[in-house]
């Protein structure tokens, strides 16, 4: 239809603004100046309205031109997103990624992943950084990480993988006095956190809702460092459910506060922006929602 805007005079009507005469837009655009011409008179007739006055020396672009060029910035990218968002589904997922992941994640997951990464997508690569940190992403070369929640107020797009069990525990050396019967006993004993900022712990039980600071006096950075330090006997930690399953069943750690649920705990995959998700990371990311969530089901049964 006439009254419709093209996309691609909108494109050189704002080469045009940007080169500031016909002459310019059209090198820049490596096409002859009749065709830069034509394009701009057809989107003035598309619109009804005068963009660009000109004359055989000079233009001088219009309020109305004005206001459609600084529009079009948005316009043009938001169909470069959707063009490009329809054409992911149809491009088989090839080239490198790195991903940045905790430790404890690597050890139980990650092999997975990468196993089914390659069956499904073989011209995909992935090299995988363990870090028990939060890293920059675009200065330190990542595609995405796989972090704990939550999250201190950041640009990241954010997904959720999974919200798992944590639990409170110990081994008997360390309540070996009696164990605490509410969580604020928990303040008087010496407490492993996983990070600095781990200090406050949250239990419910029914309509009931408990906080309690308690001292660490050991802090890591990774689960597994906290469990390890747990069966030496260190303090009192608070770990995910499944790190802590075998261990208690065998005696070497025990659960505390039973009556008491913990706060479940995100773990979370972030990338840098809506517009870095290419076809390659959105492959990766299928896959990897689909193993966590297996994961954590097959750990439920047993």
């Amino acid at each position: 239809m006439d009254d419709e805007i093209d996309l691609v005079a909108l494109k050189v009507f704002r080469s045009v603004v940007r080169a500031g005469s016909f002459s310019a837009a059209a090198r820049l655009l490596q096409v002859p100046k009749s065709t830069v011409s034509k394009r701009v008179r057809d989107l003035e007739t598309a619109l009804d309205v005068r963009l660009v006055e000109r004359t055989t020396r000079r233009m001088r672009v219009t309020p109305e031109g004005d206001l459609l060029a600084h529009r079009a910035d948005r316009l043009l990218h938001e169909a470069e997103t959707i063009r490009r968002d329809i054409g992911l589904s149809n491009r088989e997922p090839v080239g490198h990624l790195r991903i940045a992941a905790p430790s404890f994640y690597g050890i139980y997951v990650l092999g997975r992943v990468a196993a089914l990464c390659r069956e499904r997508h073989p011209d995909l690569t992935l090299e995988f950084v363990f870090l028990d940190r939060l890293p920059d992403l675009l200065e330190e070369g990542f595609d995405g990480a796989i972090t704990y929640g939550p999250l201190a107020d950041s640009d990241l797009v954010v997904r959720t993988l999974t919200r798992g069990q944590t639990v409170p525990v110990a081994a008997p050396s360390v309540v070996s006095g009696g164990q605490p019967a509410t969580p604020d006993k928990l303040s008087e004993l010496p407490a492993i956190t996983l990070g600095p900022r781990r200090n406050h712990w949250v239990f419910e039980r029914g309509s009931t809702t408990r906080g309690v600071d308690v001292i660490g006096v050991m802090t890591f950075g990774s689960p597994l460092s906290c469990r390890d330090a747990a069966l030496a006997g260190g303090g009192v930690a608070m770990l995910p459910e499944f790190l802590t399953r075998d261990d208690i069943a065998a005696g070497r750690l025990l659960r505390l506060l039973p009556e008491w649920n913990a706060a479940k705990r995100e773990i979370l995959f972030v990338y840098p922006s809506p517009q870095s998700v290419t076809a390659r990371l959105r492959a990766f990311l299928d896959i990897l929602i689909e193993t966590t969530a297996a994961y954590h089901r097959q750990n439920k049964r047993d």
